[in-house]
């Protein structure tokens, strides 16, 4: 199931924040390692298995996690571009969608 959180416009850098209360309920924790990737349009933060070599990221201590440039290229994704963040309880994971 989808739930809509928020719509914000990521940093010049690629970084976003993840909402600390869908962070805890989901299991994301400050440090962890998440794998991101590009799946319908939409970027993907989910846990990481390790013997996957998708895109690897960590969650900063205060829940931020860098988008990387090639996916942000791909989906056209500059300053200006509005995001909205989605939770996936299903697939315990993130969504983002660009607006």
């Amino acid at each position: 199931m989808y739930i809509l959180h928020t719509c914000k416009r990521i940093g010049k850098t690629g970084l976003i924040n993840l909402p600390k209360r869908w962070r805890v309920k989901l299991g994301f924790d400050c440090g962890e390692l998440v794998e991101i990737s590009l799946r319908d349009n939409a970027i993907w933060i989910y846990h990481s298995n390790r013997n996957n070599t998708e895109n690897h990221r960590y969650i900063s201590s205060n829940g931020n996690i860098s988008i990387p440039s090639e996916i942000r290229k791909l989906l056209k994704i500059n300053p200006e571009t509005k995001v909205c963040v989605y939770v996936d309880t299903e697939e315990n994971s993130f969504v983002l969608r660009p607006e």
